[in-house]
């Protein structure tokens, strides 16, 4: 799970408590099959993907590509059928590492041709990894903060023609501008985050962007030279084909000389060029099928998934070993896929088709999924998704000021040994419902209280990419704790009598909605 993330996506919606049902059997040799699910298997595979021979399963190290290979080879030897479209057990994922090259450049003219900037990478101008890129020739526009907003009735677009521009935005929003008439109060910085203006300047038809900030970081922070494994940034090859805009910031001091003559109704044309290097990585997504019973209803899919990459190695050579985040989540998704296999194995099947996704590049923002929905063949195909991410330890918030706990009330883990959290009831009321109905055998405490909130818990894993595509999604978690995101995430910590219990809860969850009614989405506020 991603320590924080700011998006362009919120929901307005309001969370409900379901009733739990009457308990839900699956046929005998499921159930039999999931009450196989051991102990002993989950801790081999945590301390596996968990060790320093890992190094942390960072994208873009050994221990990545070794762990694609231990959990390809775990289904095998739990006989579940590969789940690629390419017959194997591997889909590739083409990712790009940005990196900046000396020709990044702004130079802005006006119609008499005076040159009103001419700007190069330092303390006033620099594009960020956002950027596309294309090098771009166009008329400059200003467009207040850049940001369209229906439910607040606000639109920097409303009175320009953006299409074919560069325009110039400024950072942040309006104070009363949110996503939602009763917003959280992360809305507001959803609204005002760098995705947002990139993502609406492109929707009213803009080449360019340029954001203008009151300060700007040095390049180096932005842009180091050597990052380490962990600092590294990777983003998929196909977003950067698809939107090659050029993006940057600017300086308030350097975008005031832009601002006058724009305010003057002098016409100016800015060329952007990014001077984006790239990098060309392929990781892998790590994929089991278990094909359904039912020759209707076979080409229908449920994803149960679990991201496979952590944080890798730091600049001191610390190694983030990501036991519970999120090895504990990729054990429980090899769990279920045996189970399903020794069922398949006894002759029973599920109606639908289910997938078992071990997703790479999460911690880099959910890239193996958002790959994997690129793809309009199992896109179409997929009704529902299970995702499990930080599974096997018990919910602990410290009374400390730690903007990774920030608007989280304390907790203890002593009074969190039996919860786990179900995120995605306010947009997947039906699927959350079914994990419900698939507990009331397990007995775990299921709270459904994460989906709003400063930290956006539920937009901060590899369930999002699947509601951004319209397809209902729950997020399984035990909770944060002070051991998220640092070196000391290890095997030790983990409750593998409760991993057992969630695991067995996740398989139970996946068999009842492929075999029951297609579950729906809510509306979402976009």
């Amino acid at each position: 799970m991603p320590a924080r993330r700011l998006l362009v996506l919120a929901c307005l919606l309001t969370a409900s408590v379901s009733v739990a049902p009457a308990v839900a059997r699956l046929p005998d040799r499921a159930e039999r099959a999931v009450d196989e699910v051991s102990e002993d298997a989950l801790r081999a595979w945590v301390t596996t993907l968990a060790s320093d021979a890992f190094a942390g399963r960072e994208v873009g190290h050994q221990g990545n590509r070794s762990a694609e290979t231990f959990i390809a080879a775990a289904l095998q030897d739990a006989h579940v059928p590969p789940g690629a479209a390419n017959g194997s057990y591997f889909e590739p994922i083409e990712l790009y590492q940005p990196a900046l090259d000396a020709s990044a450049r702004l130079t802005v003219l006006d119609t008499r041709a005076d040159q009103v900037a001419d700007l190069r990478v330092g303390p006033d101008f620099y594009p960020l990894p956002e950027t596309g890129d294309t090098t771009v020739t166009a008329r400059v526009v200003d467009a207040g903060y850049g940001i369209t907003v229906p439910t607040s009735r606000y639109d920097d677009y409303a009175r320009m023609d953006a299409r074919g521009a560069i325009v110039l935005v400024r950072e942040g929003a309006p104070d009363k501008v949110a996503l939602a008439d009763r917003a959280p109060e992360d809305d507001h910085l959803a609204v005002s985050s760098i995705d947002r203006k990139i993502a609406d300047a492109r929707r009213h038809g803009a080449r360019g962007v340029l954001v203008v900030r009151d300060y700007l970081p040095q390049p180096g922070t932005v842009w180091p030279e050597h990052p380490s494994i962990r600092a590294a940034s990777y983003r998929l090859i196909s977003d950067l084909r698809a939107q090659p805009a050029p993006v940057a910031v600017v300086s308030a001091k350097a975008a005031e000389p832009l601002r006058r003559a724009l305010a003057s109704h002098r016409e100016l044309t800015a060329t952007l060029a990014p001077g984006l290097a790239v990098q060309v990585l392929t990781v892998h997504n790590v994929l089991g099928s278990v094909e359904g019973r039912d020759a209707q209803r076979r080409r229908e899919i449920v994803v149960i998934g679990a991201h496979l990459d952590h944080d890798g190695i730091d600049a001191d050579g610390h190694i983030y070993n990501g036991a519970d985040d999120n090895a504990s989540g990729t054990a429980a998704v090899i769990a279920a896929a045996a189970a399903f296999a020794r069922a398949a194995a006894s002759g029973e099947r599920p109606a639908r088709t289910v997938v078992f996704a071990l997703w790479n590049g999460e911690e880099k923002g959910e890239l193996g999924a958002h790959g994997f929905l690129e793809d309009p063949g199992p896109r179409e195909r997929v009704i529902a998704n299970i995702n499990l991410d930080m599974v096997g330890r018990h919910e602990e918030v410290p009374d400390e000021n730690d903007w990774r706990f920030r608007g989280l009330k304390k907790v203890t883990a002593e009074a969190s040994a039996n919860t786990l959290h179900l995120l995605g009831y306010s947009v997947s009321p039906d699927l959350a419902a079914e994990v419900e109905d698939a507990n009331t055998r397990i007995g775990l405490t299921l709270l459904e209280d994460y989906d709003h909130g400063a930290q956006n818990l539920l937009q901060r894993s590899d369930n999002w990419p699947f509601v951004e595509h319209g397809i209902p999604a729950v997020f399984l978690t035990t909770g944060l704790h002070p051991d998220y995101h640092t070196p000391d995430d290890d095997t030790a910590r983990i409750d593998f009598a409760k991993l057992q219990r969630v695991a067995r809860l996740a398989a139970r969850a996946a068999w009842i909605v492929a075999d029951g009614p297609a579950p729906t989405l809510k509306k979402i506020a976009w």
